[in-house]
């Protein structure tokens, strides 16, 4: 017993590491195929420096060539812009919280009151249904004294677009519906295939020898060729492969209308607070 529970442990081992080393290199090609100019930019437009970035961190874990002098150079320039005081202004139209730290050097207290500015015309509630209509969820950075009148129009919007959401939700699930039927047609279609094949039968000679005179002895019996047992073969992985594929679109249509339960518990909820 002992014995056979080391084998068992040896084997999910086994497993274990096969799997981590595919992830390994999976994450390796995706980190090689990076355009590190761009994504350094990125990191910096966000408000984040790169010691602190989870997917430069991932690669250098898999031992992934990372172009450094790419990511540094990019990341320089995504920080010059975004220290600009345009940028700075933009960012709080859109909502978006400023990193201060990231503009070492600058003349901080302007940058501070360009955001500031931006915010204002962001909380305003002119720009409330506009704001929620986008999708972006309201990250509580308007001023308390703007909240009240900004919140119910935001709260408009985001039904609004919570509403468009799940009707597009609901066309891809009726579409996955369509698709489906397709396709257990086809795998019903094949299943039909396979029975056939693996009924089929062909008449072959078979010869065998007596070991006791030398003679030859032929007989006529029915059974597969090598052709027809690849044949069927082929139609069962065919049947094998739409099961998976019909399985695959199960559980997306079940993700979707999971998230449209979810959409709508929100928009009940956007209810409850009342539109002022």
């Amino acid at each position: 017993m002992k014995h056979k529970s080391s084998i068992l442990f040896a084997f999910a081992a086994v497993l274990i590491f096969a799997q981590i080393g595919c992830s390994s290199y999976f994450k390796r090609q995706d980190c090689e195929a990076t355009n590190w100019f761009e994504y350094g930019k990125k990191v910096a437009l966000s408000g984040r420096r790169l010691s602190g970035d989870q997917f430069v961190a991932d690669c250098h874990k898999v031992e992934a060539e990372i172009r450094e002098v790419d990511l540094d150079r990019g990341f320089k320039e995504g920080m010059a812009r975004y220290c600009d005081a345009t940028q700075v202004f933009n960012l709080g139209k859109n909502g978006e919280f400023f990193a201060p730290e990231m503009c070492d050097g600058e003349n901080l207290r302007v940058l501070q009151e360009r955001h500031k500015t931006g915010v204002t015309e962001y909380c305003k509630k002119s720009n409330g249904f506009t704001a929620g209509a986008t999708g972006k969820a309201y990250n509580k950075i308007c001023p308390k004294e703007f909240e009240s009148a900004f919140m119910p129009e935001f709260n408009r919007g985001r039904k609004k677009y919570l509403a468009v959401v799940i009707l597009q939700n609901e066309g891809r699930i009726n579409q996955i519906e369509r698709e489906m039927i397709s396709l257990e047609s086809e795998r019903n279609s094949k299943s039909v295939e396979v029975s056939r094949l693996q009924a089929a039968t062909a008449v072959v000679v078979e010869r065998s020898v007596d070991p006791a005179t030398g003679s030859v002895r032929e007989q006529f019996v029915q059974k597969q060729t090598e052709q027809q047992k690849r044949a069927a073969d082929d139609a069962r992985w065919k049947v094998q492969n739409l099961d998976s594929q019909i399985n695959s679109k199960r559980q997306e249509q079940l993700r979707l209308r999971e998230r449209n339960r979810e959409i709508q518990l929100e928009a009940v909820g956007l209810d409850d607070k009342g539109e002022g």
